[in-house]
């Protein structure tokens, strides 16, 4: 089973809002929408109390699904420390650094998905790892590292793995890169291997896109617009009116600008809130 954050699917968004890049607040927490089921529990330190120690780790593996994050960070933790040797570390450094990062403590988390694959864990949760470490950096904006994160997913893909989400998390990383040929490239992969999913409906509306706009509004009515327009244009930037179908719907949208990375959009933004606009970045 594959959650996110608690226990919610990945959703992929048309945009962003001014809390981050496209994707960063509505794809789901960093990492957590990748998390294994109960499949794989971990063994007794080698030589040690079997039966004691396989208690410990479930009971703390417990304290996880029950949605008790520090005492399950604890409990992993006391394991750890009496069988610094187990076998079976690297799944209960990937389990603590799920648990960590619902206790928004990112940093930490990547260091345990970062020990998860230096101790070898096995398939698919090496996997995982590396996944949940993409996310973090993703999440960050850190779109660089996010790539080099994920690249060895594409290498050895894992059936366990919801490629829909690395592919779109690929592509919208490349593009607020300002590799918009490269980005089209994944883009057009996930519309051909997972066309009903709803990464693939991002997918079609980021493809071929050049370039980001920073948007102040989307309306029903045109007039609406218009207004909208006017009040930019007055505040001394140059608006233009977007035509857009979302769902069944038809918007009128003021966007302002075109440029080919997300910094260059998040610094037009800024100056547009400075202005008193809402901001909402687009390909």
């Amino acid at each position: 089973m594959l959650t996110s954050g608690g226990a919610k699917a990945a959703r992929a968004s048309g945009g962003t809002s001014r809390r981050g890049p496209p994707g960063r607040t509505r794809l789901g927490r960093a990492t957590a929408f990748w998390m294994l089921a109960a499949g794989v529990l971990a063994g007794g330190c080698a030589g040690g109390h079997l039966r004691e120690d396989r208690e410990a780790f479930e009971a703390a593996y417990q304290a996880f699904q029950a949605g008790q994050y520090a005492q399950a960070v604890d409990g992993f933790t006391r394991y750890l420390r009496s069988c610094p040797t187990t076998p079976t570390r690297g799944e209960v450094y990937y389990y603590r650094g799920q648990a960590l990062v619902h206790l928004n403590r990112q940093r930490e988390a990547r260091a345990d998905f970062e020990r998860a694959i230096g101790a070898e864990a096995p398939e698919p949760i090496r996997s995982f790892a590396r996944a949940a470490i993409g996310n973090l950096y993703y999440e960050e904006g850190n779109d660089a590292k996010a790539l080099e994160a994920y690249a060895p997913l594409f290498r050895s893909p894992r059936a366990e793995v919801p490629m829909d989400q690395v592919l779109l998390r690929t592509g919208v990383s490349l593009q607020r890169l300002g590799k918009w040929a490269t980005a089209d490239k994944y883009l057009q992969r996930l519309v051909e291997t997972h066309p009903d999913t709803q990464a693939a409906a991002e997918a079609r509306r980021r493809l071929h896109a050049t370039g980001f706009s920073v948007q102040t509004g989307a309306f029903a009515s045109a007039d609406a617009a218009q207004q909208e327009a006017a009040r930019v244009r007055a505040a001394g930037f140059t608006p233009r009116i977007e035509t857009v179908r979302r769902g069944r719907q038809t918007l009128c949208t003021v966007q302002v600008g075109k440029v080919r990375t997300w910094a260059e959009a998040e610094g037009l933004a800024q100056r547009l809130r400075l202005g008193g606009f809402a901001t909402v970045i687009v390909p």
